[in-house]
């Protein structure tokens, strides 16, 4: 799409600002701000609906939001006083006031209509009528309002209390697959008594968060629960019960808890919906949360599929970053795994790591496998970079954690690793068994055999290779007759199979490598 105002386009599909045809060098966000106000000409856009779109629903200071119209503004050759193409309209947002040539079409996308972005953290409701068009991304994600937990205690604690909704909000804003609606909006219903379903209508959020402190002797009690705001159905609720030796440390402990289990169990129940639709009704964010089933189980069956989805998702939505994220991931299966492989799987991997990060620079997924891209090309240095940007951009997300504990582990960083993926465990604990291989290197490293072979049945895969090859390593360190067992095992299920090319490709670290091949070796591997 092609937006034309001056002597100005905006080119959505290139992701271009350009003056008399000489590309602009701007910000993505600055991009994205200025592509916001050119798709909504006329439209006064609040501070939250420019949040939502803008900074997919983080949550972010006046200060970030006056900077990045600045930005905007110097980059069209605007500013505060002229106000030429961006007008700001006191205490309500912004407006485009540029005039749009008449050969600009009026949407953002094939038949779809302007965005309209949520208003105070809530979504608009989508209203199928005249013009019918195609769902977005943000549209289908799931909405959170998490409403002021009570305060019970019988002293004056409500700053606890406050200051914990306020940091769950923060925590769950770093998980891209859900909408979280505003504190500004939700602790408007701070102590009122309104129906679960009239306050979920007035906040257009389809799941509520609930929750309680009490403070007493010395110790502190929070429970919190996850509602299905449409049925009234209990999701999920847990309790957290802590010694208050130092209250902001518990505070950000139970925080960090409470968000990554409810970011898992909204990306669980989403996905469950999904599955639950025909082929012709999904949109892309239904094709991802179909695609992402194949991270727990690494099947070949379920790669194909998976892969399929993807491209199907990028299809219907090339603004959709985790798509391309995503399918980062199933691409490099291709060269990891041998699965359903294609020409040159890690180029096209590492072209759909850097859209998804020039789509969303702030996206831990993302930059996750961006990362594992670069540690598949044995940049190590490019893979460390982006596997700290992942980590700073969201420490909550279990499946992050894991993944850069595993390739820590494989790199040789075994005690990192570990740290977490046992972080990542804590955080989920229904997680897939596969985040357990980062403390089968852990032990094996450390010649802790009986260990190692706890953690590969705690694994729990039967039918991937890797476990029946690290199985024979350990059971041949101890000597032990079935060593040669899951050596064949593991050439079952990859005929052709090289120990040392498997590990080689690995990136494993040269004395990593020798030590495993040893036990390989007393397992009977004939090289």
């Amino acid at each position: 799409m092609l937006y034309r105002f001056g002597d100005f386009e905006v080119d959505t599909d290139s992701f271009e600002l350009r003056q008399k045809g000489r590309a602009l060098a701007v910000e993505p966000l600055v991009f994205d701000l200025i592509r916001f106000l050119a798709e909504n000409p006329g439209r006064v856009l609040g501070r939250d609906e420019i949040v939502s779109e803008v900074w997919k629903g983080r949550v972010v200071s006046d200060a970030t939001i006056s900077s990045c119209v600045k930005s905007a503004r110097k980059a069209l050759g605007d500013s505060g006083d002229s106000q030429s193409f961006i007008r700001t309209v006191r205490g309500r947002g912004f407006q485009f006031v540029g005039r749009l040539l008449p050969d600009t079409q009026a949407s953002s996308r094939d038949g779809e209509a302007p965005p309209c972005g949520p208003g105070d953290g809530a979504v608009a409701d989508h209203r199928p009528g005249d013009g019918e068009r195609p769902r977005s991304v943000l549209e289908d994600k799931p909405i959170l309002a998490v409403l002021p937990f009570d305060n019970l205690s019988a002293g004056v604690d409500e700053y606890f209390a406050d200051g914990l909704t306020e940091d769950i909000i923060t925590n769950l804003t770093r998980f891209r697959d859900l909408m979280v609606v505003g504190r500004t909006s939700t602790f408007q219903f701070k102590g009122r008594a309104i129906p679960l379903q009239e306050l979920a209508a007035k906040l257009n959020a389809g799941y509520v968060v609930e929750g309680s402190v009490r403070r007493a002797a010395g110790r502190v009690r929070i429970t919190a629960q996850l509602i299905d705001a449409t049925t009234g159905v209990h999701l999920w609720a847990d309790h957290y019960d802590r010694e208050m030796e130092d209250i902001f440390a518990v505070q950000d402990e139970v925080t960090r808890m409470i968000a990554a289990t409810l970011g898992v169990k909204i990306q669980d129940v989403a996905t469950q919906r999904a599955l639950r639709k025909s082929a012709v009704e999904l949109g892309a964010y239904d094709c991802v949360l179909r695609a992402r089933r194949y991270t727990t189980t690494l099947s070949e069956e379920m790669h194909a599929e998976a892969r399929d989805l993807l491209e199907q998702a990028v299809a219907k939505d090339s603004n959709y970053a985790e798509a391309h994220a995503l399918l980062a991931n199933v691409y490099l299966a291709e060269h990891r795994f041998d699965a359903n492989p294609r020409p040159d799987p890690i180029g096209r991997a590492l072209k759909m790591a850097e859209t998804a990060t020039r789509l969303d620079p702030q996206d831990a997924y993302a930059r996750c496998w961006l990362g594992i891209v670069h540690f598949f090309r044995r940049e190590n240095d490019k893979f460390e970079a982006e596997a700290q940007r992942a980590l700073s951009l969201n420490p909550n997300d279990p499946e992050t954690l894991a993944d850069i504990g595993h390739y820590l582990a494989f790199m040789g960083a075994f005690e990192r690793g570990l740290e977490l993926s046992l972080r990542a465990r804590q955080l989920n604990p229904l997680h897939p068994g596969w985040y357990h291989f980062s403390s089968a290197r852990y032990h094996y490293d450390r010649r802790e055999y009986e260990a190692m072979l706890a953690d590969v049945e705690r694994v729990g895969m039967p039918h991937f290779y890797w476990t029946h090859l690290l199985n024979g390593a350990a059971l041949g360190q101890l000597e032990r007759p079935e060593a040669g067992d899951s050596l064949a095992r593991a050439r079952e299920l990859k005929p052709g199979f090289s120990a040392r090319a498997e590990l080689e490709k690995w990136n494993a670290a040269p004395q990593d490598l020798e030590h495993i091949l040893e036990g390989l070796r007393k397992a009977g591997l004939r090289e």
